[in-house]
């Protein structure tokens, strides 16, 4: 019964959060590592290109409310599945139901270290030659 319970919290928790991934750029890149990717609150200096929009929503239970830094892992990882080097947060959101929403940009530096660039149309990684990363 305990092991019932326990599956059942586990997958209530799972699924206390949600992210929403639009590619906005014809070329498909290679999956990021989701803690590589910076989240910025303002755009950069460096040139950029815009590759997506990326939504993350995250459910915090107990007693305090959610904040932008509960949905932030969740906003990075959308922002890895695009091949974002950063996402920049466009705006957040707190509902009265214990759920946060962050919006944000996902971007790729366009000065990227020579062996780092892993595009092209087909989406076929150049550093690691794997089609579809």
């Amino acid at each position: 019964m305990r092991t019932i319970i326990s599956a059942a919290l586990l997958l209530a928790l799972v699924a206390c959060s949600t992210t929403q991934v639009h590619r906005n750029s014809a070329t498909m890149y290679a999956p990021t590592s989701s803690s590589a990717v910076q989240v910025l609150y303002s755009a950069p200096r460096r040139e950029y290109e815009s590759i997506g929009i990326v939504s993350a929503k995250r459910y915090k239970p107990g007693f305090t409310d959610p904040t932008v830094a509960d949905a932030i892992p969740q906003l990075q990882a959308a922002g890895a599945q695009l091949g974002a080097d950063a996402v920049i947060v466009q705006t957040s959101r707190s509902n009265n139901d214990r759920h946060t929403v962050v919006d944000g940009e996902a971007i790729r530096f366009v000065d990227r270290p020579v062996g780092a660039s892993q595009s092209t149309a087909t989406g076929e990684c150049k550093a690691c030659g794997t089609i579809g990363g």
